[in-house]
């Protein structure tokens, strides 16, 4: 009985010694496990966000690709502003329902080409008009030379000046008085070979002689004025 009794402790002995290092074995095993999982689970997710930034790029570079750009918006000019200048009306002169001026200048002695060529103006008279101080009426003929002149080709009397030629004053237009603009395209749809106009000067009594400038027109030199 003794021998078994002492058998039977050992065979305790064995068995707390094992079920010991089952308990020290199993914990290890499984925090062995749950690192091994975590690692697993660490780069399966690193894996599932860089395959998510390749499709994002990949759709970013689709829609690149079937996106049409829209024209840059250009920046049209206000028709609407005041600042923009604007050509003044152009008109042919009738010359029929005026009679023509009396000449008092020579004829041909004060002909300028006009336009670059386009057309001609030729002084008529220039003669102080009574009982009107410092006024002096230019008379002149203006020519088309040439066929098919566009309507943007003319001549603004209201900008013509006059000069002093011994003291280089100027003198300008008296506001209002003058034919205004003179298309020569006009006057060829009209049928106008020629047209008369006029413009009233305002320069001294004292002066006798004057240079007469006329827009887009050779200048006149030396131009006695009647009395």
């Amino acid at each position: 009985m003794g021998i078994l009794r002492r058998n039977y402790k050992r065979h305790n002995v064995e068995t707390e010694f094992y079920a010991r290092r089952s308990s020290r074995f199993l914990p290890r095993f499984a925090i062995a496990l749950s690192t091994v999982a975590i690692i697993f689970s660490s780069l399966t997710l690193a894996r599932v966000f860089t395959l998510q930034r390749e499709v994002e790029s990949l759709e970013d570079a689709m829609r690149q690709l079937t996106t049409v750009p829209s024209p840059a918006p250009t920046n049209l000019p206000n028709t609407t502003n005041s600042n923009i200048p604007t050509l003044p009306p152009v008109v042919a002169p009738d010359s029929t329902t005026a009679p023509s001026p009396t000449r008092t200048l020579p004829p041909g002695k004060f002909v300028r080409s006009a336009l670059n060529n386009q057309g001609q103006v030729e002084l008529l008279q220039v003669n102080r008009i009574p009982y009107q101080d410092n006024v002096v009426n230019v008379q002149m003929r203006i020519r088309a030379l040439k066929l098919n002149i566009p309507m943007s080709e003319y001549i603004d009397l209201s900008n013509t000046t006059a000069r002093n030629p011994t003291t280089n004053e100027t003198y300008k237009v008296i506001s209002g008085e003058s034919t205004g603009v003179v298309s020569l395209g006009a006057m060829q749809s009209a049928n106008q070979p020629a047209v008369d106009a006029y413009v009233w000067l305002q320069v001294p009594m004292q002066v006798n002689v004057i240079d007469i400038y006329i827009p887009n027109t050779e200048p006149f030199e030396n131009v006695p004025i009647a009395g």
